[in-house]
């Protein structure tokens, strides 16, 4: 097959650099590109587990419902929540006397400690004392209350990180940094977790820069002879 002439590939060229602030934002030159995985969550003997055991790596910020689930060793986080193994414990605090709410700042519904077991925790203020009280929970149960419905996500972007096991976006799927999620699909329990991304922040400044040397560089391409 006979090559275009380099006057045709030039003139192409040309037109590619003039037209490109009708393609170009397409590209998002200096966007983040996200990196979503997901890995099957099960329960074994009242235990959470999460299948991909280098996953759990990744989790840098947890799973969604689950306060506590941070890493895969034991560290001083959540050392308060984990004095009360299934009781109470009472705390003075220095300054606060009284509470119209609990102290524990967490939304999360259930605590889940690496080893996968989950409780169930109360917070309260009693005579002017922080009561943090724990109770073992059924995983099972703590799984169904957490999993999320990924009609949720009309994209469908959350689904695909299911089963396609691993994908790329360049937007992120929720706000809550790196935090995963859990997913029910066909009866089984996902968690989609972010695992990485690349690129710059996203600067329109800089995009709009290069888009305008690029037409300016087009349009000299066209004007120019050989």
């Amino acid at each position: 097959m006979r090559l275009p002439s380099r006057q045709t590939r030039r003139l192409l060229v040309a037109l590619l650099l003039v037209t490109n602030p009708f393609w170009g934002p397409a590209l998002d030159v200096t966007g983040t590109d996200y990196v979503y995985e997901s890995t099957e969550i099960t329960v074994e003997e009242n235990r959470l587990e999460v299948l991909d055991g280098s996953a759990r790596y990744d989790m840098h910020h947890g799973i969604d419902g689950f306060d506590c689930w941070l890493g895969t060793a034991d560290t001083r986080y959540c050392t308060l929540e984990a004095l009360t193994l299934n009781e109470s414990v009472k705390i003075d605090h220095p300054t606060i006397t009284s509470s119209t709410s609990g102290y524990l700042a967490t939304d999360e519904q259930y605590l889940a400690y690496s080893d996968g077991r989950v409780y169930a925790y109360n917070s309260t203020w009693e005579d002017g004392q922080f009561v943090l009280s724990t109770e073992r929970t059924a995983a099972k149960t703590a799984l169904d209350d957490v999993a999320q419905s990924l009609s949720n996500y009309p994209d469908s972007a959350a689904e695909r990180a299911i089963r396609q096991e691993r994908i790329q976006t360049d937007e992120p799927l929720w706000t809550a940094e790196g935090e995963g999620r859990v997913f029910e699909l066909d009866g089984e329990y996902y968690v989609v977790y972010q695992s990485g991304s690349s690129g710059m922040a996203s600067n329109p400044t800089a995009e709009a820069i290069l888009s305008f040397f690029a037409v300016v560089y087009g349009v000299a391409m066209l004007l120019s002879r050989d």
